[in-house]
């Protein structure tokens, strides 16, 4: 990168959302829904070749990249993202800042765990 500031022109210093989900149960995952209850974007998936888009299916071993942002900051909107992730093993809500909302809960014969959790409340 030669200019770093011209890296995140495009999303006007947004706040954002990237969420992955790694398939390690060894068996299919079906993604049932993906969605920004709040935000200004629709919410971007960037899989790798396990993933079926036919049929929303997470073959095991793969994984998936959930992507969002928020509209711009102003006196009337604080610009902030919440995404809605719904699968057969775990149901999330991911919050752009540290809240409460924020969690993942396993569905029964499943584990979810966050492997990290990032904020940045600048």
């Amino acid at each position: 990168v030669s200019c770093w500031g011209q890296v995140f022109s495009g999303l006007s210093s947004r706040r954002c959302i990237a969420a992955s989900v790694i398939n390690g149960t060894g068996f299919d995952i079906q993604i049932k829904s993906t969605k920004l209850m709040e935000g200004g974007s629709p919410c971007y998936s960037i899989p790798t070749s396990e993933f079926d888009a036919e049929q929303g299916v997470l073959h095991a071993g793969g994984a998936i990249i959930f992507f969002g942002w928020g509209v711009v900051p102003s006196l009337l909107q604080a610009g902030n993202v919440f995404m809605h992730i719904e699968t057969n093993a775990f149901i999330a809500d991911l919050a752009d800042q540290k809240s409460r909302d924020t969690y993942a809960e396993a569905l029964p014969g499943y584990q979810v765990d966050f492997l990290e959790k990032s904020y940045d409340d600048a």
